[in-house]
Formats: C-alpha cells, structure tokens, sequence
C-alpha cells in the first residue's frame, strides 16, 4: 500500500509539473505575433475591404488572397484625386485621369496612401516571411507587462523606407498592440511613440486610435517605452479614424 501512495503521488507530481511546464512555456517572436495577429483580426485579414475616413481623406483597402489594392480619395484644387497602389504598382488619377508622375512625387503619394492604411490595420502583415522580426528584453507600462518586439523590413522587403525601424508593445496576457513607436528618415528624419485607445470590433477586426507622441531629444525608437512613462514625450497629434466600414468576402 505504501508503494502504491507513492506512486500516487509520483504520478501527480509529474502531471502538475507538465502542467506548469505548458503554461510558462516560452514564447518565440513568431509565437507573439501570431498571437497578436490572431487577437486583431486573424484570418478575417485574408479576405477582406476595409473603409474609414482621416483627416479629410477617404481610405479604401481591399485584400483578396495576397492580393491588395490600396485607395486614397480625396478633393483638392485640381479636381477629384484618387491614389491607387495595387501589388506595387501605383497610380494617380485625377477626375478620373492618369497623370505622370516624377520619383520624388511618386514616392509621396505611396507613402502616404501605405502609412495610414499600414498603421491602420496593424498588425496585419507582421507576420510576413519577409519581416525582420527580433523580441526585445520585456518591460513593464503602466503596471502592466509587455512583450517588445523590433521589426525591420530589410531592403528587399521594406520599398524605398527600408531603413524604419519599427517597436510594438504587445500585451502578454490580451495580446493587443497597446503601444507602438518608429523611426523614420524622410523629412528630416525622426521617431513618434504612439499609445492606443478607443478600440473597437468591427466584424471580427480590431481597429485602435492613438496619442501621437514625439520628443525633441535624440532618441533611440527602441528607448522610447521609458521617455514614456518618464513623461518625456509630448502630445502632437490624434490619430483617428472614422467611419469605419468591413466587408468580409466570405
């Protein structure tokens, strides 16, 4: 009888401990953001065209089996303007004619039409083979603990703005983006902070406003979690958007 109780009890610890063992598992980066895509929106990403309103313009995104066309529509005092990038091929239209564009143009009309709908529908691509993806030491905002995640596109990958550096700070028990801050080097160069709020489900996708944060100082994009809570940061702008429409193609 002895024997049998400790076996009992043998056999008991084993299962508790491989239980402990699955729930502190470590995760990898791409474990973290496969999370992180699943918690946003997931496979509702596949299939998908994607409405909303900022800042005057009008915003249009649809996605069908790795395909994509991105819209930007907007009245200026030319006449009717919609920009138009499909799969890296883009154009400008306006009143529903094609016009002729220099480089340096082009690549403002595409980064602006890319980096709304890109902020908007994060995370949503992060999860692309060709992301550079690195996790960072974990930190703690707000009293609340935080995966860090560093991604880069690499020159084959990131288009003419290869060189940005992009941080998510990824919740570790909702897996929600809360916070997110970039480098950039166009117009001088820089870095924003940004920190989410008002956010909403919209047939299954998760769409997030923000504070739009800057500093004045030379600071790293990666450090930018502790100019934060060191109230270092000041507020520049709201990014909001409205209007937010889903259409899933089921």
């Amino acid at each position: 009888m002895k024997n049998y109780n400790l076996f009992c009890v043998l056999l008991v610890s084993l299962i508790a401990l491989e239980s402990c063992g699955d729930s502190t598992k470590t995760l990898t980066v791409d474990d973290i953001i496969q999370k992180a895509v699943a918690r946003h929106g997931g496979e509702n990403y596949d299939n998908m065209e994607v409405e909303f309103d900022f800042r005057s313009r009008h915003f249009r995104a649809k996605i069908s089996d790795g395909q994509y066309v991105y819209e930007r529509t907007f009245r200026s005092k030319d006449g009717m303007v919609k920009d138009v990038w499909s799969n890296k091929k883009f154009k400008r239209m306006i009143d529903q004619e094609e016009i002729q564009l220099n480089r340096e143009n082009m690549r403002s009309y595409k980064t602006a039409t890319n980096s709304v709908i890109y902020f908007a529908l994060l995370p949503f691509n992060l999860d692309d083979p060709v992301v550079n993806r690195q996790l960072m030491r974990s930190v703690k905002i707000k009293d609340k603990e935080y995966y860090k995640v560093e991604v880069t596109y690499g020159e084959n990958g990131g288009g003419e703005d290869f060189e940005d550096v992009y941080i998510y700070w990824i919740n570790k028990d909702e897996f929600t983006i809360d916070y997110l801050a970039y480098s950039f080097n166009i117009n001088g160069g820089g870095v924003r902070f940004r920190e989410a709020y008002n956010a909403r489900e919209i047939e299954g996708i998760r769409f997030q406003d923000y504070m739009n944060y800057s500093i004045d100082k030379d600071f790293p994009a990666q450090e930018l979690d502790y100019a934060f809570e060191t109230e270092q940061l000041k507020l520049l702008s709201k990014i909001e958007l409205e209007n937010v429409k889903v259409r899933l193609q089921r």
